[in-house]
């Protein structure tokens, strides 16, 4: 029993040791901050204050729009520049990137954007909102008005309400939305500077026979984007700046709604469609066999193996993250020693489909899973 009692009395002593230790701990604490840092840290600890009265009219606009507008990166593939039979097959590739905007008008995948944004392009790939991303091919464009229809395999897709853009007045207050500079969807907003310039040259070969005027800022990549209302309502597709060096100095162009709704009927209607043709299995890579001296190179038996010369941005194989340099080993578990044991393993799938590639990369293998892309009609590779 009294060794019971003794423990006790050891446990009740130290607790009164820690107890008397914690208190002062908080007491040095309490004297490193004055009272008003005490009384801040305290206040800063609460939680946010709530938001008082409703959104303003340009949140709502803004909220309701920002869904239709995606955008459009373009591939170009620019011609005489080709390797010829001397260059290294190491040769960097001659191409141009676009980054641009584009509005979804209808849920089924109909998408409105300039000409200037996809003219000559072989690529055009599409990213929604929501970070869902498409192949786009050019349905129609019109060149002389700087409007291209695109389309995507889509359905349900958050569309645009198509505005009045005669109702439009002067110092009525709109906003721009696009993907300037390729840094991702951004709001900027302003008013209507002018709502019928007429006969305009705003570079890069645009000319705009009817435009809207803005100060709402917008920069290089905004092409193709919506300009609206605070109804959130599109009322025009903005497509240029006019700025000496390039930057936005409040002087912007929007092709109206009511002239972009004209244009597309006349590219709907201007001719039947044809119906698409099944595309070529494609994932975007341009190829070659090892020479001898590769093989020798890597170590490989001779024969082995198909080096991967370009990947192409905006393509499933960029997608998968296949390099330039890359030797392709086999393919669903079949070798590779040829160009053309690619081109039938490619042949074997379907678009959407999947490839499991096995590569030599560095001093190791991997094994990347490709989903099989349509080919657009100029893209070179396979």
């Amino acid at each position: 029993m009294r060794t019971h009692w003794t423990h006790g009395v050891v446990f009740l002593l130290g607790a009164l040791t820690v107890f008397g230790a914690i208190r002062l701990y908080d007491a040095v604490q309490a004297s490193r901050y004055p009272a008003a840092e005490r009384r801040l840290l305290e206040r800063l600890a609460q939680p946010p204050a709530a938001p008082v009265g409703d959104a303003s009219p340009l949140v709502r606009a803004a909220s309701r729009m920002r869904p239709a507008v995606v955008n459009v990166d373009t591939l170009e593939e620019l011609p005489g520049h080709g390797r010829d039979a001397t260059a290294s097959p190491f040769a960097p590739p001659v191409s141009r990137e676009g980054k641009a905007s584009g509005v979804t008008i209808s849920p089924d995948g109909y998408i409105v954007t300039n000409n200037h944004v996809v003219q000559g392009a072989s690529i055009i790939r599409v990213t929604t909102a929501a970070g869902a991303r498409f192949d786009g091919r050019i349905v129609g464009a019109d060149a002389t008005n700087d409007i291209a229809l695109l389309k995507v395999e889509a359905q349900g897709l958050p569309t645009a309400e198509i505005g009045d853009s005669d109702a439009l007045q002067v110092g009525e207050q709109v906003i721009a939305i696009g993907n300037p500079f390729g840094i991702g969807a951004t709001v900027t907003h302003g008013i209507i500077s002018a709502t019928d310039r007429r006969d305009l040259s705003v570079g890069d070969g645009v000319f705009l026979r009817r435009a809207l005027q803005t100060d709402a800022a917008i920069s290089r990549g905004n092409s193709g984007g919506a300009l609206a209302n605070v109804a959130g309502q599109l009322v025009g597709i903005n497509t240029a700046i006019v700025s000496e060096r390039g930057a936005n100095v409040g002087i912007g162009f929007a092709i109206p709604s009511n002239v972009v709704r004209t244009v597309l009927a006349g590219v709907l209607g201007s001719h039947p469609r044809p119906v698409a043709s099944p595309s070529a299995p494609f994932i975007g890579i341009v190829y070659a066999a090892l020479t001898p001296e590769m093989s020798a190179q890597l170590e490989l038996p001779p024969g082995q193996g198909v080096i991967i010369l370009e990947v192409k941005p905006l393509t499933p194989a960029a997608d998968a993250g296949l390099r330039r340099s890359d030797v392709v080993l086999a393919i669903d578990g079949r070798s590779v020693r040829t160009v053309e044991d690619v081109r039938a393993a490619l042949a074997r799938r379907r678009v959407g489909q999947a490839l499991r590639l096995r590569l030599l990369r560095g001093a190791g293998t991997e094994e990347v899973r490709v989903r099989v892309g349509g080919k657009p009609d100029r893209a070179p590779g396979g």
